[in-house]
């Protein structure tokens, strides 16, 4: 293992291409990332990585003509079910190549039950982010980056390794969806505040499953707003923005979702395990976003409509944004934020640069 430098003009390009070469600013590597700009007023960044129902059908996707009016195609590589594992580091690795092993000048991937990852993607929640999104009036739309690749192909949700296996056609997708978001997060003005919600599903439970980045029901983390990912909220109002009557979690009991969590400091809620962020949620939480991860219920939709569900998930989200007022920072703040659309893209490939300036052999 050792530095390479093709890894890294490789990702350039891709940012380059996506912007003066095959497709536009909005635009995505086989059309895989869906974009859709907010309204004139909005502060609201929506995301779904998981709600993917395209695959098989893009695995010869024609690109275009070349300079010698040749088509071009590309090849969708199917991601492993899991890692393997590593004995000398115990831990395991999620590298396509790391995971080969040749039997007579043969190689072939093996991978470990250990290392297992969920693959599961459901077109539900892809149609939900957008309802919940279109609930809201129009110049109130939510910006949406909306993965509609299964999670067989790409995972943006994760970091790069367990997302993309470091495969030519996920990382292109991968990197799409990190790009689109952070361009609706610079499309959103200073001195605004902004909210940016990622929405995954789970199957276990019939209770939403809100992630702030830390177990806010243990006294020991609430003091420790810096490890949320609502770090600017926590430190404006306190931690009655995630538990008490200015949470999420109460605004969505208010309007008929019976069971969330976290909601209150009761031992019920405690030894209960979920999901408390993701790599899109901790990456994208700064100074001026706060970041949740929303893990919907998706057995759910056997009783309730797609249109009933979004309609009281977006006024929840309305009325605790109104609530909280995120909307304007400071103007010392805002100083301390003003940073371009260049400079972001520049710290979003260096937050990848443990994982992208290497390369196996």
């Amino acid at each position: 293992m050792h530095f390479d430098t093709r890894l890294f003009i490789f990702t350039i390009i891709i940012n380059i291409r996506s912007n003066f070469g095959q497709y536009s600013d909005d635009q995505s590597y086989l059309s895989s990332i869906e974009f859709n700009r907010g309204g004139s007023s909005t502060n609201l960044i929506f995301s779904s990585p998981h709600g993917g129902f395209l695959g098989a059908n893009l695995t010869l996707k024609k690109l275009g003509k070349s300079l010698n009016n040749e088509t071009l195609t590309t090849i969708l590589w199917q991601l492993p079910v899991a890692g393997c594992y590593n004995e000398t580091l115990k831990q395991c690795v999620y590298t396509f190549k790391d995971c080969l092993q040749s039997n007579n000048k043969i190689l072939s991937y093996h991978p470990d039950a250990r290392c297992v990852i969920d693959r599961s993607s459901t077109l539900s929640m892809y149609v939900l982010t957008k309802a919940i999104a279109q609930s809201f009036v129009s110049h109130y739309h939510p910006y949406t980056i909306l993965n509609k690749l299964t999670r067989q192909y790409v995972d943006p949700a994760e970091d790069l390794h367990r997302g993309t296996f470091l495969l030519e056609s996920a990382i292109r997708a991968y990197m799409d969806y990190h790009r689109l978001i952070a361009m609706a997060k610079e499309a959103i003005h200073l001195p605004s505040r902004g909210l940016f919600i990622e929405f995954v599903f789970h199957r276990n439970s019939q209770t939403i499953q809100l992630g702030y980045g830390f177990d806010p029901l243990h006294s020991s983390t609430m003091g420790k707003p810096s490890e949320s990912t609502m770090h600017e909220l926590i430190s404006r109002s306190g931690p009655s923005v995630i538990i008490g009557n200015n949470s999420l979690g109460y605004f969505l009991r208010l309007n008929g979702f019976e069971y969330v969590i976290p909601m209150e400091q009761s031992q019920q809620q405690r030894q209960i395990r979920y999901r408390l962020s993701t790599y899109s949620t901790r990456m994208h939480a700064d100074q001026r976003f706060n970041a949740i991860l929303f893990s919907y219920p998706i057995e759910r939709l056997r009783k309730y409509s797609i249109e009933q569900e979004a309609k009281r998930i977006a006024k929840a989200i309305e009325q605790f944004i109104q609530t909280n007022n995120i909307r304007i920072l400071s103007s010392f703040a805002s100083s301390l934020l003003s940073v371009n659309r260049i400079m972001w893209l520049f710290v979003l490939f260096l937050s990848q640069s443990s994982t992208v300036l290497y390369i196996y052999h």
